[in-house]
């Protein structure tokens, strides 16, 4: 009977044990479940004003752009043209025809060659800057006054009588005032030398240009015996001259041999004058310079006997140094002026003569593919977007040959919004480009509003007219300001979420049960009505009271518990 007692008392504690247990899982069974859900922050759903933004991405377009097609079957014998090239009104794009293409093909490489070389020579003329010299010159000048007026304070002494000195000081501030006008005078005669110099060598080279035409010689000659046959008569025209005077006959006139006569006679003429303007440079002389030199030397040579101190002969040596710095700068100074002018005369004549050479090489050319009727040329000013064909190809009539991009029509892109933000925008509105950092500022204006086309019930078409360093199919992110809104359902941007579906937001309904309240998050499709810098505008199926979630301690789905932040 007592091992019976004590059976059912061992029962009886454990029964209010269990009980014990039960009852703490159940009055603290919230607190343990809310421990393992993610902790979320949530705010109202309320009504605000948002002073909102539109913002959107788009390619860049051209206004304009012209398609050059064929105008007839025909065979593409050469493509003088590259995507992105930048092409003005006339310029040549295709060369069309059939026949020897090699020979054309060798024109256009001299075409080319010569483009070259008209390009390094031009680039080898020179213009310089002679500021630093002429400074340093005028240094000097002012150092010998210094150093002579330096000369002439000094007491005579007492040798001599103080009148005699004087009188000199006077000479020689005449002799310095006239050797100095000697020297303006020789600056102004050599600058005036160089001048006719350039200017005979111009007319000159038109003169040869115009024999070469009279001729019809080839500038592009690669015959040894025919250049020297040629030069030979360029550089003694009266040779030539005497050949077609003998060949002229009174009986019968040739109008030909005259105009060849006419062109050899004017350029034996500019010949002469280049040779005279060269002798009157080589003339300028310094003699009159030097002369009046001579004259301020002999009276300082004088005043010098005045005085036979240390400091005086000091002063003397310091005065003749300076002026021997000067006359050595000046001298070559003008020496370098000189062979500058001479320099870039003779550039001037091979740049022309070049010049001659690239037209007569763009007439062969011309010849070699058939006149301009076998040539396709830009209609418009443009660059190159596109070149649909290449060389060798037989094109149809009407093929696309290529497409000119015309930029003086200017740029536009576009982008869809939906009709909530479309319809808080005015045509002519200005826009900010938050994506384009190089080049000049671009600046965008609203052109047009437009039913979008893809979605035509929800959506609006933005266009907007582009200025400033921008290229077709540049990707650019706009944003445009609208007018302040009231809008029923306003919620921090941070409860926004999108997806391949669209946008939404965490919805957090209460729920009760035998332990407490449960709190569910429940996914809510939106629409974006407007955003700013914070807040968003939303429209959706929302209730007074409904919180949103805003933040969350870890990743949550549709229909997860969550708990509350406290």
């Amino acid at each position: 009977m007592e091992i019976k007692a004590k059976k059912r008392e061992w029962v009886k504690n454990v029964a209010i044990i269990l009980l014990a247990v039960l009852l703490v899982l159940t009055f603290f069974s919230n607190t343990i479940m809310n421990r393992n859900l993610p902790e979320v922050a949530t705010q109202y759903v309320s009504d605000g004003t948002i002073n909102a933004k539109v913002r959107g991405t788009g390619t860049v377009q051209a206004n304009g752009t012209h398609v050059v097609k064929a105008e007839q079957t025909r065979e593409i014998r050469a493509v003088m043209v590259k995507s992105g090239q930048t092409v003005e009104a006339g310029d040549v794009l295709f060369v069309l025809g059939s026949g020897e293409r090699s020979e054309l093909e060798q024109a256009q490489e001299q075409l080319y060659q010569l483009q070259m070389s008209y390009q390094r020579a031009a680039l080898g003329g020179s213009s310089t800057d002679y500021t630093a010299d002429e400074i340093r010159v005028q240094n000097a000048l002012e150092a010998y006054q210094k150093a002579d007026d330096a000369v002439k304070a000094m007491d005579p002494g007492g040798n001599t009588d103080s009148e005699g000195y004087q009188y000199l000081q006077r000479e020689l501030e005449k002799a310095t005032a006239e050797r100095d006008a000697a020297k303006e005078a020789y600056d102004a005669l050599m600058e005036e030398a160089r001048s006719a110099l350039s200017s005979a060598e111009s007319e000159r080279l038109a003169a040869e240009q115009a024999v070469y035409l009279a001729e019809g010689w080839n500038a592009n000659e690669t015959d040894p015996e025919q250049i020297a046959y040629q030069q030979r008569y360029l550089d003694d025209p009266q040779a030539r001259i005497d050949e077609l005077t003998n060949s002229m006959s009174e009986e019968n006139p040739d109008p030909e041999l005259d105009r060849k006569l006419e062109k050899w006679t004017e350029l034996l003429e500019k010949k002469n004058a280049v040779s005279d303007a060269e002798t009157a440079l080589n003339a300028v002389s310094t003699a009159a310079v030097d002369a009046a030199q001579s004259k301020v030397d002999g009276i300082q040579a004088e005043m010098n006997q005045f005085n036979t101190s240390p400091e005086f002969e000091q002063a003397v040596a310091e005065r003749d140094e300076a002026y021997l710095n000067y006359i050595e700068l000046q001298s070559a100074l003008d020496a370098r002026k000189n062979a500058e002018a001479r320099t870039n005369a003779n550039l001037g004549i091979e740049l022309r003569d070049l010049n001659r050479q690239i037209e007569e090489q763009k007439k062969k050319i011309e010849e070699l593919s058939g006149g301009t009727d076998n040539q396709v040329t830009a209609k418009v000013s443009g660059t190159i977007l596109s070149i649909e064909c290449t060389a060798g190809d037989t094109v149809t009539k009407d093929s696309i040959l290529c497409t000119i991009e015309v930029p003086d029509m200017g740029y536009t892109m576009s982008f869809s919004v939906p009709n909530e933000q479309a319809a808080r925008l005015r045509i002519g509105d200005s826009a900010t480009v938050n994506n384009y950092n190089w080049g000049s500022q671009v600046t965008a204006t609203l052109e047009s509003i437009r039913v979008d086309p893809k979605n035509p019930q929800t959506n609006k078409l933005l266009n907007f007219d582009l200025s400033g360093d921008v290229t077709t199919g540049a990707q650019l992110t706009i944003s445009i300001g609208s007018r302040s809104a009231n809008y029923d359902y306003v919620v921090p941007k941070s409860a926004l979420h999108s997806d391949s579906t669209g946008y939404y937001v965490f919805k957090v309904e209460s729920r009760n049960s035998p332990l407490g309240n449960r709190y569910v998050a429940r996914r809510v499709l939106v629409d974006v009505l407007a955003e700013d810098d914070n807040n968003v505008a939303i429209s959706g199926e929302f209730g007074w009271g409904d919180h949103v979630i805003t933040t969350s301690s870890a990743p949550i789905k549709n229909g997860d518990l969550v708990r509350l932040a406290d």
